[in-house]
């Protein structure tokens, strides 16, 4: 038997606001303007990742457990919860400063794995760490 809650807002019993909500790998929304559903667990990220200096300190992230320097100008991410398959999509970010103040980035994504992706930072055709480095995942959990 199905049924349906209609509500404005869910709040914890003590009404402080805060809520736990669990969704299924099913559940959809509906688009902006109507235009058609989409999987809710499929768009999200599932890990993120802002570091900063060499790629080995963090700034902030989700889903992930440690950064690796394996060389200048490369970074490997580790995830705290794997990935289902070494098909996901990956954004990347990096933000080198030149001599003259101004930035230049170029990057390009190595290695990638159910646990790990690493990125290849170039700067001027020559290897370069980054002041600054972002990326997101998106793909199916284990």
């Amino acid at each position: 038997m199905t049924s349906q809650l209609n509500v404005d807002t869910i709040v914890d019993k003590a009404g402080s606001g805060g809520s736990n909500v669990k969704m299924a790998n099913t559940s959809t929304y509906v688009g902006e303007g109507g235009s058609g559903t989409q999987n809710t667990v499929q768009g999200l990220a599932k890990a993120w990742v802002q570091a900063v200096g060499a790629g080995t300190s963090y700034a902030d992230s989700f889903n992930t457990s440690s950064l690796t320097d394996v060389g200048t100008g490369n970074i490997r991410v580790t995830y705290t919860n794997n990935m289902s398959n070494d098909d996901s999509a990956l954004t990347i970010g990096h933000q080198f400063t030149t001599a003259s103040g101004g930035n230049a980035f170029f990057a390009n994504a190595g290695a990638m794995a159910t646990s790990t992706h690493e990125h290849t930072h170039y700067q001027n055709g020559a290897l370069a760490d980054s002041v600054k480095y972002s990326g997101a995942i998106h793909g199916d959990l284990a």
